[in-house]
């Protein structure tokens, strides 16, 4: 038993260490930073761990040693309990006090308690295994290894049961019940039965009445609008939720990803947000008459959908099935007979990608921008390749005019590539800084020249919409190699590309933003 609770207990801290990165994200984001705090926290608390058990052998008898191996699991099960209900209360607060500070602060809360307890193990079980290996190495070779092994298997068990299926919530209770269990098998009498017993029901518990709500959850923003949960979709790629704000005319249907708006319907079930309007308009200016459009990223399906409807043949490649799930559910989008959709990474089904297309989309933010590895030149590469002659490229890419170095690094890496791309930012209040950025690139570059002639058509979309396109327009400017914006950048490569450290600071101010205009329980895992 002693062993089996060694290999357990390995994979229990590093299923927290991954679970408990998932529940911070919509708080605290992606970035580097956030990153480095929780890893910091995670090896501070297992060398302390490795430490204090190892002076906890010191002068103890071996009924000692085996009732606290027992005890540490059965405390780290009811700690996780408390920690499921601190942590939908704390995680906003920690989040508006400062982004780099509350994930140390917040990793402290859910993982510092039962990472002591459970690397302590480890010096505790090469203490009972002594006798057995003599006074060489005590068996510690042994006991690391099966220990590592648990590891190993709590990250399958991690990414392939837990997160893909249960909320961040559910997931803590599951490996609280399990770590109860193990104590209570190990116990088998006094006062540790007892509290793993406790830890157990309470566990069951909780998660039988799971009080942070996963759909049907009504709460409302600082300006009173309510806020309410349709839906919620756990993946491997991220937390999906379905959520509807506002009341009556002003009712909003929008589509996050771990925080980030994906889409959003208007109550006439109309997209409401301008890049899916201003990428199909531009695009469509471009190449007024498709066959073969190709789609990097599904969101809600407006895009795809939109293409469909104009009479070509879409292909989407989105590598999250679920997102699929929400976009058929909630937003009415049902792919025809013209469309095939393809799950898969996308950079992977780049390289494959037949040159025929007339249009390329990319829409492919995940967390709060688009992964590194689909912004290099070789990327870029693969998506000129997919072009006919004729093809051209819509982009929807995020803009933080007070960190301007990842677009530019990005902007520059497509330059490299296509010669010329148009370039729109999008309006926004001048108290805003994030906005998104609208590409447009072709394999011809001078295709690109007709998009100075473009004009919103108001029958397609609503006059408000399409006076704030129109206003978008009028920043269109050209970029070329000799351009400022970017002059002198670095391209990003596959074997250069500093993309996540030039991020950090952007990533950060779009969570800040996402923090204080979204109510905690909505972005609560």
């Amino acid at each position: 038993m002693a062993r089996a609770t060694i290999v357990i207990t390995g994979a229990a801290i590093l299923c927290l260490q991954l679970i408990a990165s998932r529940v911070m994200t919509p708080f605290f984001g992606v970035s580097l930073l956030i990153w480095t705090g929780i890893l910091s926290v995670t090896l501070l608390c297992l060398a302390l761990g490795y430490y204090y058990g190892g002076v906890f052998c010191r002068c103890r008898a071996t009924e000692a040693i085996r009732s606290a191996y027992y005890l540490s699991p059965a405390l780290s099960g009811l700690w996780l309990v408390a920690a499921v209900l601190l942590y939908p209360v704390c995680l906003g607060p920690l989040a508006s006090f400062s982004l780099v500070g509350g994930a140390f602060l917040a990793s402290l809360l859910i993982l510092a308690v039962p990472l002591i307890l459970l690397s302590a193990l480890n010096p505790l079980l090469v203490a009972l295994e002594r006798p057995l290996h003599g006074e060489a190495d005590a068996g510690a070779g042994w006991v690391f290894f099966i220990s590592t092994m648990g590891s190993v298997a709590g990250v399958l068990v991690a990414a392939f049961a837990l997160i893909p299926y249960l909320s961040g919530r559910h997931s803590i209770l599951v490996i609280a019940a399990a770590l109860c269990l193990l104590a209570a098998l190990g116990a088998r009498r006094g006062r540790v039965l007892v509290l793993a017993l406790a830890g157990l029901a309470a566990a069951l518990a909780l998660g039988l009445i799971d009080p942070a709500g996963r759909a049907g959850r009504l709460t409302r923003d600082g300006a009173e609008r309510p806020w309410s949960i349709i839906a919620t979709y756990p993946s491997a790629f991220g937390v999906l939720k379905v959520v509807e704000v506002g009341q009556g005319d002003n009712l909003w249907r929008v589509l996050f990803n771990d925080g980030l708006a994906q889409n959003g319907f208007d109550a006439k079930g109309r997209p409401a947000l301008q890049f899916t309007h201003f990428l199909e308009a531009g695009a469509a200016h471009l190449v007024p008459m498709p066959r073969k459009v190709l789609v990097l990223g599904l969101g809600a399906g407006v895009i795809p959908a939109a293409f469909e409807a104009r009479g070509a043949r879409v292909e989407v490649v989105e590598i999250n099935h679920r997102a699929f799930e929400a976009a058929r559910d909630h937003f009415g989008y049902t792919p025809g007979p013209a469309t095939t959709l393809i799950f898969a990474d996308a950079r992977t089904e780049m390289r494959a990608c037949s040159a025929d297309h007339d249009m390329v989309f990319v829409d492919l933010f995940s967390g709060d921008g688009m992964p590194e590895h689909l912004l290099t030149r070789e990327f870029f590469t693969d998506v000129r390749r997919c072009l006919n002659e004729g093809g051209v490229v819509a982009i929807n890419s995020f803009l933080d005019t007070g960190h301007t170095e990842p677009f530019r690094a990005a902007l520059a890496s497509l330059v490299d590539v296509f010669g010329k791309v148009a370039f729109v930012e999008q309006a926004h209040p001048a108290s805003r800084s994030i906005t998104n950025a609208f590409l447009f690139t072709a394999r011809q570059p001078g295709h690109l020249d007709r998009l100075a002639m473009m004009r919103v058509e108001e029958g397609r979309v609503s006059a408000e919409m399409a006076a704030q396109m129109s206003q978008s327009l009028r920043s269109l400017q050209w970029i070329d190699a000799a351009s400022p914006l970017v002059a002198g950048v670095r391209v990003l490569t596959d074997e250069a590309n500093p993309l996540a450290a030039l991020a950090a600071p952007s990533q950060m101010t779009f969570r800040r933003r996402a923090v204080a205009t979204i109510p905690d329980p909505i972005l609560v895992d």
